[in-house]
């Protein structure tokens, strides 16, 4: 059995590395862009609104791109997750409707998309999509026939005007120390969007001692802090240690919005002789 799971790790340790291999040489032959890279959009109900979307291949090769529309997520560090069309509840996909849907582009040729978006009446909050480009090609390396895919997409994302209610709340607050070596503290902070239309969030971190004096106060790091509802978003501050000794304090989370409310957590956390952070539950 150990000389099979030896053979099968060989086998797949250079199945790895042909496909990495097809993948480089594949890259150099397609090289996709597209503009514009996101799109923003207020619609009323009942209303539509039309754009372009650009696609240009800078590759040295002609390849067929397929177009689609996809639903569009975003983790807790802000990436763009897309996911099968009408997956989402928040799904833009069955709204928009692509000129073309399959487009053959020769090397430094661009092709135009039009994409034409419908609100039905009666709708209301955020909706969310991506206008994917999709390019594949079989390659056929040592006997073994392997489909590369590349894709690359524009990121919609619309408003139904007057509907929008921003909401958020302060979720896991954590407080721990970076490592051994600095032993800074770290505050991280998740941020959930409990309403109906994305936020665009800014927040900032209160360090209070045991006297209530302002010890610290950090910008909360999230990128460009956008939330998609029902998200989460993770903010990161880092505190240097010298600048917490021994000792109990408490954590003030402050996040606005445009359009909300301002929204606040609290996180109590103790320092040691040694440096260790010593945190209350989470929720506490």
């Amino acid at each position: 059995m150990a000389t099979r799971l030896r053979q099968h790790g060989r086998l797949a340790g250079f199945a790895a590395a042909l496909l990495a291999i097809a993948s480089s040489l594949w890259a150099q032959q397609i090289a996709l862009s597209v503009s514009p890279p996101l799109v923003e959009m207020v619609v009323a109900p009942g209303g539509d609104r039309t754009f372009q979307v650009t696609l240009t291949n800078d590759g040295d090769t002609v390849f067929q791109a397929r177009a689609q529309v996809a639903d569009l997520a975003l983790d807790q560090e802000g990436n763009a997750v897309t996911q099968p069309a009408g997956t989402s509840p928040w799904s833009l996909s069955r709204w928009v409707t692509l000129s073309d849907g399959n487009l053959a582009v020769r090397p430094g040729q661009q092709k135009t998309v039009r994409c034409r978006v419908r609100v039905p009446l009666g709708q209301a909050g955020g909706r969310y999509g991506a206008v994917l480009f999709a390019v594949q090609r079989s390659a056929e390396m040592a006997g073994s026939g392997m489909r590369l895919e590349t894709r690359t997409g524009t990121v919609l994302m619309l408003t139904v005007a007057h509907t929008e209610r921003r909401k958020a709340e302060v979720g896991d607050f954590r407080v721990r120390r970076a490592d051994s070596t600095t032993g800074d503290v770290v505050f991280e902070v998740g941020l959930r969007n409990t309403g109906n239309a994305h936020l665009r969030a800014t927040g900032e971190v209160l360090v209070r001692d045991a006297a209530n004096r302002i010890a610290a106060r950090l910008r909360l790091d999230g990128g460009k802090g956008t939330v998609l509802p029902d998200g989460v978003r993770v903010f990161a501050a880092r505190l240097s240690r010298p600048r917490l000794g021994p000792g109990t304090y408490r954590a003030e989370a402050r996040f606005s919005a445009p359009g909300l409310r301002a929204v606040t957590g609290k996180r109590d956390f103790a320092v040691d002789q040694s440096g260790e952070i010593l945190a209350a539950p989470a929720g506490s």
